[in-house]
């Protein structure tokens, strides 16, 4: 789309201080031979319906976890995730999770790996209605023309947008992004950028969102508020900040914007610790 600009709807509200998922005094830990190993600990974060929130900070910090857990794939030490008020017990199709690495099947084509999704989740959907999803996300995400392709046949970036596209297309309430485009060249990201936020707005913005990430800009390029975690073992949350940047965004010109330049600042003086560089002689 031109000049990275997305045209998005209004932000849900949130009814009398309802969240749409709450995470509440959340640890994290694994048995190992030399005993306990804290995760993350002390994980506190409510969220509204429709809001995209990133989470970042360096290796090891949890960040994936955290996911995880909201996923119900790591069953907490202590504390719950709550989803509309109900806690989170298991894996279940009201999450969509997208991972670095595609997780596309080889051997289907990109039409069979999205409605073989739809197939096995909407049940109850009539299976010319799921023609119908199917092609929908397809064409949303620009890969009509490559929809009978298989997945070695189609590029890293186009990979992505099929798993994008069938996360999507399962209709669920949440989106977990683990690192999506981590792989991806810097072009080829931004494009994704564009792409994930027309499938967000197609929904009216009623889909969830949160994201890890190592990247600041698109963090606030994408983000509602963005989670800082401390570095692990043992990691919690540092601070959250919010983006205070009106949407629709345009990358090129939010970023010569004073409130991104402060955000950008303030989350890499998060991030890194003060270094002097010393000039040492032979």
């Amino acid at each position: 789309m031109e000049n990275n600009l997305v045209l998005e709807m209004p932000s849900p509200t949130v009814k009398n201080g309802e969240w749409s998922m709450q995470i509440r005094n959340l640890k994290i830990a694994f048995d190992t031979p030399k005993g306990e190993f804290v995760a993350v600990k002390n994980i506190n974060l409510n969220v509204k319906q429709g809001e995209i929130i990133s989470i970042i900070g360096h290796s090891g910090c949890g960040k994936s976890t955290i996911l995880n857990a909201i996923g119900g794939f790591i069953k907490p030490a202590k504390g719950e995730v709550l989803l509309s008020g109900q806690p989170v017990k298991g894996p279940g199709p009201d999450r969509g999770f997208v991972f670095q690495h595609y997780s596309l099947l080889p051997w289907f084509s990109v039409y069979k790996n999205i409605f073989e999704a739809v197939d096995s989740v909407l049940k109850k959907v009539s299976k010319e209605e799921k023609k119908q999803i199917v092609e929908r996300y397809i064409n949303a995400v620009g890969l009509a023309s490559h929809k009978h392709k298989l997945p070695s046949e189609i590029s890293g970036g186009m990979k992505q947008r099929v798993a994008i596209a069938r996360a999507f297309a399962i209709n669920p309430k949440y989106l977990l992004l683990d690192e999506p485009f981590g792989a991806l060249d810097a072009l080829t990201k931004s494009s994704m950028h564009i792409e994930l936020l027309k499938l967000w707005n197609m929904d009216n913005r009623s889909k969830t969102i949160l994201m890890v990430t190592h990247d600041i800009e698109e963090a606030i390029f994408l983000s509602d508020r963005i989670v800082v975690m401390t570095n692990g073992p043992a990691a919690t949350i540092r601070e959250i900040v919010e983006v205070n940047l009106q949407r629709p965004r345009n990358k090129k010109e939010i970023a010569h914007e004073p409130e991104y330049i402060r955000t950008r600042d303030h989350l890499i003086s998060l991030l890194m610790d003060k270094v002097s560089i010393l000039d040492y002689k032979k």
